[in-house]
């Protein structure tokens, strides 16, 4: 049997992160496809590049923000629109979102019906406080430096659908498409989780969002360059046993059985994995890895041949209410600075989510991609004739949407059991942020047990 120090299991933003955080030791990282990632995923297209995945970060501070200055990258600030609007056949772009009823092609009914639900929306959402889960991992020492949970468990017992009430059918297609965006519908939504996150549309104040020129797959690229032969890929976990002395891990690679032990592990794949293969966990941790719900999206990014300056180039994202894709993102529009050159082409990125994406999991490439242009064509006629090359993507296990009653079970997230650490943007609020964030910690755990400095 093979022995190690530590092992990383899971090769996205979270494993990648942590086995970083723990390259000074003997640590291997097993990933089971045959790249790293994760659900960041793009390829560069000279000057700009293509993403079928996650695409912004917080901030120069961030996790993300710092690991991307640290490897030299080129951290773009997203200045275009990023709650434009299409309903109907009209866009809504600019201007304070909580003066959106009047302006949205709306019946009237529809209208009064959007202020009440919206009303009711922003109540809610000042009652979700703004909420990043336990992350020390049991480790006290930590408490003092990362927040724990506040929030508002009355309301996260209820559901989205429930905070929003009865809504004009126009307002509950604009409001599917929220938590479309989360990978999930109304109801299937925990009521604090999609206030904080959706309950934004009603508040006049833009979050500080980034991205990272040529694509947040550049960090993952640098991250795997780092850490190098230590990733294994094509290894499937197939089994882990925690000991008092370590860890046991059982994984496949090219058809054989391979056996190894560590001192420590992080299991960084998703939830849904660490219930199938960690043997005897705690009822309570099982309980809590199975509330952990994943939604699926079909995600499509296109170039496109756009001669010059074009009618979209100031926004980065539109929602779409009652039509097939939830989402378009114009990926490139930071590069599109005022007083700057405007290279032809562009990039586009759109996604279906949720249901709709559900639907579209077996449908061709063909008709996936003639869906998405018909509301690409609708949104922005001026692109008609101009898409070129397309990427389709799907991803049946998408984003870790909170479910109702989350909230009193992130304690069991994040508590480790025995050796094996946990990490993923399913722990706290699902983010690539949260997800190197916790990776780093789970590693700082690992370290701070085996008496090292941090």
């Amino acid at each position: 049997m093979e022995s190690r120090e530590i092992v990383v299991i899971g090769g996205g933003l979270a494993g990648l992160a942590a086995t970083d955080a723990l390259k000074d030791r003997d640590v291997v990282l097993l990933e089971a496809d045959e790249r790293v990632g994760g659900r960041v995923f793009t390829q560069r297209r000279q000057p700009y590049w293509l993403s079928v995945g996650a695409h912004i970060l917080g901030g120069p501070d961030s996790p993300m923000g710092k690991l991307a200055q640290e490897f030299g990258l080129t951290l773009a600030p997203i200045p275009g629109d990023t709650m434009a609007m299409f309903t109907g056949d009209r866009l809504v772009r600019g201007g304070k979102p909580e003066l959106a009823p009047f302006r949205l092609a709306l019946p009237p009914r529809a209208r009064l019906s959007l202020v009440r639900t919206g009303l009711r929306l922003r109540r809610a959402a000042l009652r979700a406080a703004a909420a990043t889960p336990d992350m020390t991992h049991g480790n006290r020492e930590f408490a003092g430096e990362y927040p724990t949970v506040e929030g508002d468990e009355a309301l996260d017992r209820k559901s989205f659908a429930d905070i929003v009430g009865h809504a004009h059918p126009a307002v509950a297609a604009l409001y599917r498409t929220a938590a479309n965006r989360l990978s999930a519908e109304p109801g299937e939504l925990s009521g604090h989780f999609g206030a904080n996150a959706i309950g934004s549309l009603w508040v006049s104040k833009r979050r500080y969002v980034m991205t990272v020129e040529g694509g947040l797959g550049e960090i993952a690229r640098c991250l795997a360059e780092r850490v190098g032969a230590r990733v294994t890929t094509g290894a499937r976990v197939r089994h882990v046993v925690a000991r008092d002395d370590g860890v046991e891990v059982t994984f496949e690679r090219r058809g054989e059985t391979h056996n190894l032990r560590a001192r420590h592990a992080v299991f960084a794949a998703t939830a849904i994995a660490a219930r199938e293969v960690i043997a005897d966990l705690p009822a309570d941790k099982a309980e809590a890895l199975g509330h952990v719900r994943y939604g699926p999206y079909v995600v499509m990014a296109a170039t496109t041949r756009e001669p010059g300056p074009m009618a979209h180039d100031d926004l980065y994202a539109v929602a779409l209410g009652g039509r097939t894709l939830a989402m378009i993102f114009n990926t490139v529009n930071p590069l599109r600075v005022p007083g700057g050159v405007r290279q032809p082409g562009g990039t586009l990125m759109m996604y279906a989510g949720a249901d709709r994406a559900a639907a579209l999991l077996s449908a061709s490439d063909d008709e996936i991609r003639r869906l998405f242009l018909d509301d690409v064509h609708a949104v922005f006629p001026a692109l008609r004739g101009l898409v070129d090359e397309t990427w389709i993507r799907r991803i049946p296990h998408g984003y870790p949407f909170w479910a109702p009653g989350r909230l009193g079970r992130q304690d069991a997230l994040a508590r480790p059991f025995g050796n094996i650490f946990f990490a993923g943007d399913w722990i706290e609020y699902p983010s690539t942020d949260a997800a190197v964030r916790s990776g780093q910690l789970a590693a700082r755990s690992i370290r701070r047990r085996m008496g090292l400095a941090a």
